[in-house]
C-alpha cells in the first residue's frame, strides 16, 4: 500500500511540476535558513559545556552602584579567595588575571620565536587551581603542581606547535617581551572556541608582584569557585557581599542613600549570553539575539508551512473531480489522507535533501557574516540527521495536514456535479494565512528598516573625536626610553599631521577608573568615580578633542604634572559652574592634588549603549601605544616609511598596528554582524512568502478564467482586470499591515532601549514598511495578473 501510495505521489507532482517547483524551492530555502540559524544558536547555548563541572562553576561579580554612577565588575578583590578557603560550600577556587589588569601597567607581551618577538594576546596568570575547576586536559605535565612554581609556564598544543613545532615541550623555555624566561611545565589540549576565555599562555600568577599582595583595594581578579553540589548559592552570595563591604575602603558608604555593593555569583554558562559586566576576559554574546534568531527560524519555517498549505487548497478545485472519482471507485477516507500526507512528506524530504545541501554551501558565506567557525561535523550530524527526521515528519504532517483533511472530506456526488466552489474568495483560511505571512514579512521590514538606520547613525554619528586617518601602533612598551624618541621622530615625517603617546584610547581597552575627592579629608560619600588616563601634551590635538574652556597641558610648565583636563561629564558631577582652577584629591599611596586647568567636550569612549562618563586626563608618561595622526595621498609609501622607522629602533619586534576607524568598527562588529544577517533572513523570508503569493496569483488567476472572458467580452479593460485581481490580495497584506506595525514599534523601541545614544522611530518607518510590502505583493502578483488579462476569451469562453 506505502509503495503505490509513493507512485501516486510521484506521478502527481511530476504532473503538476509547477507547483511542486514553488513547494520544493519555498520549503527548502526556509529549511536552509532554520538549518543555518540552529547552527548558530546550538553554537551560541553551547559555551562553557565542555566543563564538566559546569553546573557547579561560578564566578564572582560585583554589582556596585556609588554616588549616582553604577556598575557590573567582573573583577573582584585580590586577598577575596584566600578569605573564602574556609567556606563548607566551596569545593575548589581559582583565579584569573590577565595582563590588561597588571598594577605597574596594562602590559602587552611578547613571544620570543627564533631572532623574531611575536605579539600574543592569548596571555593570563593562572594557578595550578584552574586545572581543578575547569575541564582542561592536560597531554604533558602534571595538573596539580604546573603554576605554583614562578617562571612557570602552560601552553596549548597549538602553541607549543607554532613555537616549537611538536607538542613534547616540558622542561623547554619560552621568553617574553625579550626579558622574562619562562619554563614549559605542562601542555593541555587546545581550548574549545566555545569558551569565554580562551587563551594559549598561562604564566604562574606566583611570578608576579601582585601575588603577595594582601591588603583590599586591589580588584583585577576574576576568580572562580567550584560550589559542592546542593550548595546554598543565596545563602554565599550574602556571606561574601559582607565580607568585600567590611574590607571595602568606607563601609558605611555602602549604607548611605541608593549606594550599594552586591555579590553575585554568576553561573559559568551564564557568562557568555547573560553577561555584560566591565573587565570581560572576552568578547560576550547577548542572549536577546539568540531568541531573535530563533523566532525568524520559526517564522521561515511557518511561512514556508503556510505556503505549501496555502498552495494545496487552492488546487482543491482542480483536485476535487480525482476525489470524487476515488471516492466512487470506493477509496476510504484514510486512503485518501494517508496519500495525501506522503505527497506533502515526500515533498518535505526533497526539500530536506536541497535545503542541507544548501545550508552546506551557504555556511562559508554565513560564518563570514556571523563570525563564526561553524561546520558541518560528525558531532553535529550525530544530533543534525534525528533533528532532520523529525523536521520531515512534523513539517510534511503539519503542511499537508489541512488539505489532506480538506480535500478527503469532499462529498462525491457534489464534486461531480460540480457543485463544488471553491474559488479563492471562497477559503476563510487560505486569506487568513495569507495575512500571517505578510504580517510576519513585514514585521520583518519595520525591523530590518530601524536597524540599518541604528547601525548607520553608530557609524555617523559624531563621537567628540576624531578617529578617521589615525594609525596606532602597538606595544611600544617594549622600547623603553625610546618610544619617546620614536614618537618625535615620526612627527617629522612628511605626511604626518601630529603624534601622542599613551594606551589610554577612546577605541582601546586599556582603562582606569579611579576615585577623586573635592576635599583633602577623604570621604567616600563624596567620590567622583571617574576614567583617569595618563596622556601627553599632544593627546588633545592629535585626537580631536574640542577644549571648551581653559587650556591645555604645555611642556614648558612644570606644575602641569600634578595638573587635569575633564571632559563636561566630570563637570557636572562636580556640581559646579566653573571648576577651573579648583583642586580636586585623589587617595593612591598618599593624598594627591590634581588643578583642573581645562574642560574638553564629551567624547564617546565605550559603546554607544553606554551614557558618557566622567573622564580625566593626567599629564604623565605612558608608553603603551603611539598614535599616529596622518594626511596624505600615499597611505602605503607613509607607512612603509614608519614601519622603517620601526625597525630601526626594534628590528625583532613585530610591528604590530591598527586604525582608530577600524578599531571602532570593530566594538559594533557584533551589532554589524547582527544587522546583517537579521536583513539577509528578513530577506528571505519576504522572498519565501512571494513565491507562495505567485502561486496563489496563479491559481487564483485559473480559477476566474471564465469571468475574465467574460469580462473581457464585455469591454473591461487590461487594467480593470489586473486592478480587481490584485486588489484581493492587496486588501489582505493592508490588514497584514495593520497587525504588523503596533507590535514591530513596540519589539524594535524594546531592542532599541539597549543604547544610549539611539535613532528615533517615526511613523514614516512603518509607512515606508507598509509601501515596501505592497509594491513587493503588486509586482508578484502583477504577472499572474497581466499574464490573465492579456489571455485569449475564446480559449476560456469555447467550452460554455
Amino acid at each position: 500500500m506505502i509503495r503505490n501510495y509513493f507512485k501516486t505521489a510521484v506521478r502527481t507532482l511530476l504532473k503538476n511540476k509547477g507547483f511542486t517547483v514553488l513547494n520544493v524551492l519555498g520549503l527548502s530555502v526556509g529549511l536552509a535558513t532554520c538549518l543555518l540559524i540552529v547552527f548558530y544558536v546550538v553554537d551560541e547555548l553551547s559555551y562553557d559545556h565542555y566543563n564538566t563541572k559546569a553546573d557547579r562553576i561560578y564566578r564572582i561579580t560585583e554589582e556596585v552602584k556609588l554616588n549616582g554612577r553604577e556598575g557590573s565588575y567582573a573583577s573582584t578583590e585580590a586577598p577575596l579567595l584566600n578569605a573564602l578557603k574556609d567556606f563548607p560550600e566551596i569545593e575548589k577556587s581559582t583565579r584569573l588575571m590577565p595582563t590588561s589588569a597588571l598594577f605597574w601597567s596594562a602590559q602587552k607581551y611578547s613571544v620570543k620565536k627564533g631572532n623574531e618577538n611575536i605579539q600574543e594576546k592569548k596571555i593570563v596568570f593562572a594557578e595550578s587551581g584552574l586545572f581543578d575547576v575547569f575541564t582542561l586536559p592536560m597531554i604533558d605535565g602534571n595538573p596539580a603542581t604546573s603554576l605554583n612554581e614562578p617562571h612557570s609556564v602552560v601552553i596549548t598544543e597549538s602553541a607549543a606547535m607554532k613555537y616549537f613545532k611538536k607538542i613534547d615541550v616540558v622542561g623547554q623555555t619560552l621568553t617574553f617581551n625579550d626579558t622574562s624566561t619562562y619554563k614549559v611545565t605542562g601542555v593541555i589540549k587546545n581550548i574549545p572556541s566555545q569558551s569565554h576565555f580562551n587563551y594559549d599562555f598561562f604564566l604562574s600568577f606566583s611570578s608576579l608582584p601582585e601575588s603577595h599582595v594582601t591588603s583590599w583595594g586591589y580588584s583585577g581578579m576574576r576568580n572562580y569557585l567550584l560550589l559542592k553540589p546542593g550548595a546554598n548559592i543565596k545563602k554565599l552570595e550574602t556571606q561574601i557581599q559582607k565580607m568585600s563591604i567590611k574590607n571595602s575602603y568606607s563601609p558605611s558608604a555602602w549604607n548611605s542613600g541608593d549606594n550599594y555593593l552586591r555579590v553575585v555569583l554568576k553561573p559559568l554558562l551564564d557568562i557568555h549570553l547573560r553577561s555584560d559586566s566591565q573587565y570581560e576576559l572576552s568578547k560576550n554574546g547577548n542572549i536577546q539575539y539568540v531568541y531573535i534568531f530563533s523566532v525568524i527560524a520559526i517564522f521561515i519555517l511557518l511561512i514556508a508551512c503556510v505556503n505549501f498549505m496555502n498552495l494545496s487548497t487552492a488546487r482543491s478545485s482542480n483536485r476535487a473531480r480525482e476525489v470524487g472519482v476515488r471516492k466512487v471507485l470506493g477509496s476510504a477516507r484514510k486512503n485518501l489522507i494517508a496519500q495525501f500526507l506522503m505527497e506533502s512528506t515526500l515533498v518535505t524530504f526533497v526539500s530536506t535533501v536541497i535545503a542541507v545541501v544548501l545550508a552546506w554551501a551557504l555556511m562559508p558565506l554565513f560564518n563570514q557574516m556571523s563570525g563564526k567557525e561553524l561546520i558541518f561535523s560528525l558531532q553535529s550530524i550525530s544530533w543534525l540527521m534525528p533533528s532532520l527526521l523529525v523536521i520531515i515528519l512534523v513539517v510534511g504532517f503539519v503542511a499537508g495536514s489541512y488539505p489532506a483533511f480538506y480535500l478527503s472530506a469532499f462529498q462525491p456526488i457534489e464534486v461531480l456535479k460540480g457543485k463544488l466552489s471553491t474559488g479563492f474568495k471562497s477559503s476563510f483560511l487560505r486569506s487568513f494565512l495569507v495575512v500571517f505571512q505578510f504580517s510576519i514579512s513585514i514585521f520583518l521590514i519595520i525591523g530590518t528598516i530601524v536597524i540599518y538606520n541604528q547601525l548607520n547613525y553608530i557609524q555617523n554619528k559624531s563621537l567628540g573625536f576624531d578617529r578617521n586617518q589615525v594609525l596606532i601602533i602597538k606595544n611600544t612598551t617594549a622600547l623603553g626610553k625610546q618610544a619617546n624618541v620614536l614618537k618625535q621622530e615620526l612627527k617629522q615625517l612628511p605626511g604626518v599631521v601630529n603624534t601622542t603617546m599613551t594606551s589610554y584610547l577612546p577605541t582601546g581597552d586599556d582603562r582606569n577608573i579611579t576615585g577623586l575627592f573635592p576635599d583633602r579629608v577623604i570621604d567616600i560619600k563624596k567620590d567622583m568615580l571617574a576614567e583617569f588616563w595618563s596622556v601627553d601634551e599632544d593627546y588633545i590635538s592629535t585626537m580631536g578633542i574640542k577644549m571648551v574652556a581653559g587650556r591645555n597641558f604645555s611642556k614648558q610648565m612644570a606644575a602641569d604634572t600634578a595638573a587635569i583636563i575633564v571632559n563636561e561629564a566630570f563637570v557636572h558631577k562636580m556640581g559646579v559652574k566653573d571648576p577651573l582652577n579648583k583642586t580636586v584629591y585623589r587617595d593612591t599611596y598618599g593624598i594627591q592634588p590634581f588643578l583642573i586647568v581645562g574642560v574638553m567636550k564629551d567624547f564617546n569612549f565605550s559603546s554607544l549603549r553606554d551614557k558618557i562618563t566622567p573622564v580625566v586626563l593626567t599629564y604623565a608618561p605612558d608608553n603603551g601605544a603611539i598614535s599616529v595622526r596622518i594626511h596624505t595621498a600615499d597611505v602605503n609609501g607613509l607607512m612603509a616609511q614608519i614601519e622603517q622607522k620601526w625597525k630601526s629602533f626594534s628590528p625583532n619586534q613585530q610591528f604590530a598596528y591598527s586604525f582608530m576607524d577600524q578599531d571602532f568598527d570593530a566594538t559594533y562588529r557584533s551589532e554589524q554582524r547582527v544587522g546583517q544577517i537579521f536583513i539577509s533572513f528578513s530577506t528571505l523570508a519576504i522572498v519565501i512568502a512571494c513565491l507562495g503569493l505567485f502561486g496563489l496569483a496563479a491559481y487564483a488567476a485559473e480559477q476566474r478564467n471564465k469571468e475574465i472572458g467574460i469580462r473581457k467580452v464585455l469591454g473591461a479593460s487590461v487594467s480593470a482586470i489586473v486592478g480587481m485581481l490584485s486588489m484581493d490580495f492587496i486588501k489582505l497584506v493592508f490588514i497584514s499591515i495593520l497587525i504588523a506595525s503596533p507590535l514591530a514599534w513596540y519589539a524594535m523601541q524594546k531592542w532599541l532601549q539597549d543604547f544610549a545614544y539611539r535613532v528615533n522611530m517615526h511613523w514614516w518607518t512603518l509607512a515606508t514598511a507598509g509601501l515596501v510590502a505592497i509594491f513587493i505583493a503588486f509586482i508578484t502578483i502583477s504577472f499572474q495578473s497581466i499574464k490573465a488579462a492579456l489571455s485569449n476569451p475564446v480559449k476560456s469562453l469555447r467550452s460554455e
